[in-house]
């Protein structure tokens, strides 16, 4: 951003006012008379040449108006933020398992609504790393921790049901999840684990996954997504897609332990869409950086080159008056 530190001295431009006016009303009419045979000789070699008498008032104009600019002290002005303090390291471990496709998060199924809500989550986030883990019988990285939440968003936005899975591994899930915080230097670290089912295969079970996370002083917040009982589920068909009761168990006294193991009191459950907002929403709150940022401004400043021009400007207009035209300043 230019700026000018003596905005003032542009007051001065009004002296071009009465130098034009004296170079063309005063000094003009100081003329020579000669008596010449040929007038019309020396008439056209004036013409030619008129144009000429107004080349050292403009140069000397330009000169005047570099110099006051550069009195002005124009500079280029740079924004610079320093932030201060660490943020906050986020896994979001989100269940996939075939049990997701439940549709009780009418009109979308519990996978949709997560996804969702996550991504609100993620856009309210500022200085933050933030990755993805997502789980069925396995666990996987879906993305590192990241500041990218465009990156982050994209993908999240492409996790899909793992129709293949033959159960839901909890414990895998969050031991993953743990592996990619267990080394963060951040002030806090936090998973937040979002599933609707209970841990019935992996290698790791979910309280010893809750202990090694403790161990290493990461809170997970657990949220239990779905109704209990008999939900809607899509069914493939002969005449497409069906829909039919299916009873769905979801585990909330694990969840509470694994919340209890790690310092977040108890988990949380969702069986619609607003309250998994307000889950999610409460948990950004009590999850807040402490970031302090501050503002500060570089300077360059640009008067050396205005009065650098003048000075090339003031070598022309000598050139041209006193070397090429002979006349005395």
């Amino acid at each position: 951003m230019l700026e000018f530190v003596s905005p003032n001295w542009f007051w001065g431009l009004l002296i071009l006012i009465p130098i034009v006016v004296y170079h063309l009303f005063y000094k003009q009419k100081k003329q020579v008379y000669l008596v010449h045979s040929r007038i019309d000789l020396i008439k056209e070699i004036v013409k030619r040449s008129s144009w000429l008498r107004y080349l050292s008032l403009l140069l000397r104009c330009i000169i005047i108006i570099l110099l006051i600019f550069a009195l002005a002290r124009p500079r280029l002005s740079h924004k610079r933020k320093e932030i201060i303090g660490k943020g906050i390291d986020i896994i979001l471990a989100i269940d996939v398992s075939g049990s997701m496709r439940a549709v009780d998060f009418k009109p979308i199924n519990r996978l949709e609504a997560s996804k969702k809500v996550a991504i609100d989550f993620i856009e309210k986030r500022r200085n933050d790393r933030i990755g993805l883990i997502i789980f069925s019988e396995n666990a996987f990285t879906q993305c590192p921790l990241t500041l990218d939440y465009n990156i982050l968003m994209q993908i999240m936005e492409k996790a899909e049901i793992n129709e293949q899975a033959n159960g839901t591994a909890i414990g895998m899930g969050l031991a993953t999840s743990v592996a990619r915080l267990k080394d963060s230097e951040a002030k806090s670290k936090v998973i937040i684990l979002i599933t609707d089912g209970r841990n019935n295969t992996g290698e790791i079970d979910p309280f010893t996954a809750a202990d090694l996370a403790a161990t290493f002083g990461i809170k997970v917040y657990p949220i239990g997504v779905g109704c209990i009982g008999l939900v809607d589920y899509p069914m493939q068909t002969a005449f497409g897609i069906r829909y039919q009761k299916v009873k769905i168990e979801m585990d909330m006294e694990s969840l509470n332990k694994i919340a209890e193991i790690t310092g977040t009191e108890r988990a949380r459950r969702a069986t619609n869409t607003e309250e998994l907002q307000a889950i999610i929403e409460l948990i950004d709150q009590m999850e807040k950086s402490e970031i302090k940022e501050f503002n500060y401004f570089e300077y360059d400043e640009l008067f050396p080159r205005f009065l650098f021009a003048a000075f090339i400007f003031a070598l022309i207009e000598f050139t041209f008056t006193v070397i090429l035209r002979r006349e005395i300043p």
